[in-house]
This record gives structure tokens, sequence and C-alpha cells, in this order.
């Protein structure tokens, strides 16, 4: 906070995701409440067209950084297993390979992949426990394919389902 880089997101609770505005953190209280899990904080955000009101409730992303270049996949394709977290990649043969990962920072429904797996691969999100690594894995038709978005680019849209 003192290298004044911290940025706050506000919206209303109706308001989508993407329409939040910026604001300049001005405090953040180092407290978590017990009850609620909220920690208070105060932002400056400009409001010229009087969009939020004295007392009302808001939603606040608190943007700590920005990773430029984020591999994310959906929460749902990372499993864990003794040796740690894993992904099974679609190969190009279609085939699937169980992929050790690290994983990163939470990013709403996805998870940012520190290492393991680049930009463009195939994962498998759902059938999890019939794929075995080198087996065929068959896509499902009804759904386009899907690849490991980047944090700035296209979300994966549709779901690698494994089959052996």
């Amino acid at each position: 906070m003192s290298r004044n880089i911290l940025k706050a997101l506000v919206r209303l609770p109706g308001d989508p995701e993407k329409g939040a505005r910026p604001g300049r953190v001005e405090f953040l209280d180092n407290a978590v409440q017990n009850a609620t899990g909220t920690v208070n904080l105060r932002a400056t955000v400009s409001n010229p067209d009087h969009h939020f009101w004295p007392g009302q409730f808001v939603n606040v992303k608190l943007v700590l950084t920005t990773q430029k270049a984020a591999v994310l996949v959906p929460s749902q394709a990372t499993q864990i297993s003794q040796q740690g977290p894993f992904v099974f990649v679609i190969k190009t043969d279609d085939t699937a390979e169980l992929r050790p990962i690290t994983l990163g920072q939470r990013q709403g429904v996805d998870v940012v992949i520190t290492s393991g797996v680049a930009p463009g691969e195939r994962v498998v999100l759902a059938g999890h426990l019939l794929v075995r690594p080198g087996s065929k894995v068959h896509v499902d038709s009804g759904a386009p394919a899907q690849s490991v978005g980047s944090k700035g680019g296209n979300r994966p849209s549709g779901p690698e389902r494994g089959r052996s």
C-alpha cells in the first residue's frame, strides 16, 4: 500500500463484473472479521454520474498485482494426488498425459497454473476417474474443444470429457 499500487474495483451487487469502477485504496484494515470473513477497506472512486449513494452496499475486489500472460484453467480440471496437484493434458494424438502442475491464485472459477501447462494445451474437465495416462480420450463432440487460456486471452468455453 505504501507503493500506491493497490487498486479497488467497485461495483453494485447487480452490476456486471466488467462494469466495476476503479478506485484508489485509502485505508486497508489488517484484521479479518471472524463472523463474515470480510476486511474493512476505504477507497476513493470517481462518481460523476451518482451511480453510488451513501450507505449503499457495494462489492469491492482488491487488486494486489496483475500477472501478465498468466495461464488459466478451469478449477474443475485440477486434481490432487499424494504427489501434489495435476491435470490431464490431451496430446495431439488424443491421448491423456498426467502433468504435475504448480497452482497459483484463483481468479473466479479459474485458477492460475504457474508451471506444468502451456497456453493452447487442452485439459480434461470431466470424467477424470476414467482417464489413465497414455489412454485415448474421447472429446465430447457436443461442446467446442477446450484449450488453456491466458489471463488476457480467450477463456476456454467447453468441456473435455475424459473416457478411456
